[in-house]
């Protein structure tokens, strides 16, 4: 899982940075440095979102539509 990746899960549960963090039991300013590519995403990290989020064609097609409006 990259920070992209990471970030539109975020994005796609409409959660501000603060919320994520508090779904994933972690800190946010780990969601920050996510984001900002400074830091990679932990197996601990991804587990926890594993856990809690479901990968959907719905999701799947969030990911595509975001991909083509940043290009």
């Amino acid at each position: 899982m990259n920070k992209n990746i990471f970030k539109s899960v975020r994005l796609y549960l409409g959660m501000s940075q603060r919320e994520f963090a508090d779904f994933l039991q972690i800190g946010q300013s780990s969601v920050s440095k996510i984001e900002a590519g400074q830091r990679g995403v932990s197996d601990v990290i991804r587990a926890k979102i594993a856990r809690q989020f479901e990968v959907t064609d719905e999701f799947q097609d969030f990911v595509e539509r975001n991909r083509k409006l940043r290009s």
